[in-house]
């Protein structure tokens, strides 16, 4: 009894581990799409160049997606430092993922230039990103089935082996 309950158990991660990892596929992509937004939004209000970069970060970010935690974590750096510039406080925020290089760049070009020069590259993020987004959706559409079915016939076949 205990046998079969643990190769129960076992099939059960596996398959789990299968869909995790389908549902993580889906978040980079949904993450990327949020990023659009964002810096389209960004590149706007840089336009009218009314605000301060902390007050652009939080009236831009106004969701608690982890895009959106990120901007109001990187406003509270610059706020409590003044002095620091925003690649530094994006830096301190330690984000990962296909993104990071793009929004790296973005925040550094933030820190300098004119308000048009700050919108462009706001805008030219959000292209760049825009098309990591595509390229995500595709193969988050290609291979979240994959997955999925790999993690339920992986877990199958490991039963049935411990049985």
């Amino acid at each position: 009894m205990t046998r079969a309950a643990l190769a129960l158990m076992a099939g059960l991660l596996c398959a789990f581990a299968g869909f995790r990892h389908a549902a993580q596929l889906k978040a980079t992509a949904a993450r990327l799409s949020r990023w659009v937004q964002l810096l389209e939004h960004l590149s706007l209000l840089l336009q009218q160049g009314t605000l301060s970069i902390p007050e652009l970060l939080c009236t831009t970010a106004c969701s608690q997606q982890p895009p959106d935690l990120l901007l109001h974590q990187a406003a509270d750096l610059i706020r409590n430092d003044p002095l620091l510039s925003p690649a530094e406080a994006f830096r301190r925020c330690a984000l990962e993922g296909p993104e990071c290089d793009v929004l790296s760049r973005f925040f550094q070009r933030l820190g300098h230039g004119t308000k048009e020069s700050r919108s462009l590259a706001a805008a030219q993020a959000a292209q760049e990103l825009q098309l990591l987004q595509a390229q995500a959706s595709a193969a988050a559409e290609k291979d979240v089935k994959l997955w999925q079915t790999l993690g339920l016939i992986g877990g199958l076949c490991l039963t049935i082996l411990l049985l």
